[in-house]
């Protein structure tokens, strides 16, 4: 499965369909492809077939609205617009920069969707600047300027009419939250279609309903930050959508040997340097686990858990010991039945 950068993820597809009992029977179809810079996979039952047709063409829509890499897309189109000006936007860019500022202001700016300048200055993210990989770390001077052009409310975002504006000079980046918007519009057009049991994954993040083919609730394999470490099954009893974020993937050390991660703190404009490895979230959308997944592996193992002890997520976080990892849940997580793999 290929996952796009900056993201932990599920474990690899083939492990999780059997989790999930999804072997083609039972009336279950399947489709899958690539979309957004990452793989998909929908396996459903539903009366009058798997809509694919319709799958394919929501998630060239989403892209086109919402792709960093797409100079004429809606999103880049944006970007490039100036200060001060209201730009009428498509319901879904609003609705998907709405959230994104909703989610920012709840988590005091660990969220941020304009935080792809610092990422690219400390050497992560599609537009990294040019640096070799034990290169000191960006100066004075650089840190200074490029926070400059980074906060939420440089941003506004309004929904009637549907429109963005830039308040001062800004970046818009929805990495972090598309793909799980995505995942829920297509399981909107799943149960528009009368489908009653489904499984949607894209580029990691997953929303589930129903019973698998086996009529059991579905099992979600959550891959460990480390080879050799047990995966977390999640027992799916009712409708909802997991994400997790992780730091593993993309790190690199600096020229004094201090471990330096992709995942980039907008309030301070560094690299984070706590020792959470990961968070997963189960949330009633996956626009919303994405985007808390996000901003818990900001907040690091003590403000994280805190924050979503507070505000009744169900997380679960690995953090780094120094005898390997351990597993720290909220109490709204134990309705999920985390436990490792055999």
């Amino acid at each position: 499965m290929k996952v796009v950068a900056a993201a932990g993820r599920i474990v690899s597809a083939a492990a999780l369909l059997a989790l999930g009992g999804c072997d083609g029977v039972g009336g279950m179809k399947s489709a899958s492809g690539t979309s957004m810079g990452t793989s998909y996979a929908v396996h459903a039952r539903c009366p009058d077939g798997l809509p694919e047709d319709s799958i394919a063409e929501l998630l060239a829509r989403i892209n086109r609205q919402m792709s960093t890499y797409d100079e004429a897309s809606e999103l880049s189109q944006f970007n490039r617009a100036p200060v001060g000006v209201a730009v009428p936007a498509s319901i879904e860019l609003a609705t998907v920069t709405a959230l994104a500022q909703q989610v920012a202001d709840r988590t005091g700016g660990a969220f941020d969707v304009t935080v792809a300048p610092l990422v690219a200055l400390w050497g992560f993210g599609a537009r990294a600047a040019a640096r070799p990989p034990d290169a000191p770390e960006p100066d004075a001077a650089a840190l200074r300027s490029t926070r400059a052009v980074v906060g939420y409310r440089r941003l506004e975002a309004s929904l009637e009419p549907p429109r963005l504006r830039k308040l001062a000079p800004v970046t818009l980046d929805l990495s972090a939250l598309a793909k799980g918007y995505a995942v829920d519009r297509i399981a909107d057009l799943l149960t528009a279609s009368d489908c009653q049991s489904y499984l949607v994954e894209l580029g990691g993040e997953v929303r589930v309903r129903g019973l698998n083919t086996r009529g059991q609730p579905w099992r979600i394999g959550i891959e460990p930050p480390a080879a050799g470490q047990p995966a977390v099954r999640l027992l799916m009893k009712r409708a909802g959508a997991v994400a997790t974020s992780g730091d593993y993937r993309q790190t690199r050390s600096s020229a004094d040997g201090v471990r330096v991660t992709h995942i980039i703190d907008p309030r301070t404009g560094r690299p984070v340097r706590h020792r959470l490895a990961s968070a997963t979230v189960v949330a009633s959308t996956a626009i919303l686990a994405d985007a808390y997944a996000t901003a818990l592996m900001v907040l690091g193992e003590v403000d994280g858990l805190a924050f979503a002890e507070r505000n009744d997520l169900a997380a679960l976080l690995i953090r780094r010991t120094e005898g390997g990892f351990a597993v720290d849940q909220t109490s709204a997580m134990a309705t999920y039945q985390p436990s490792p793999l055999p």
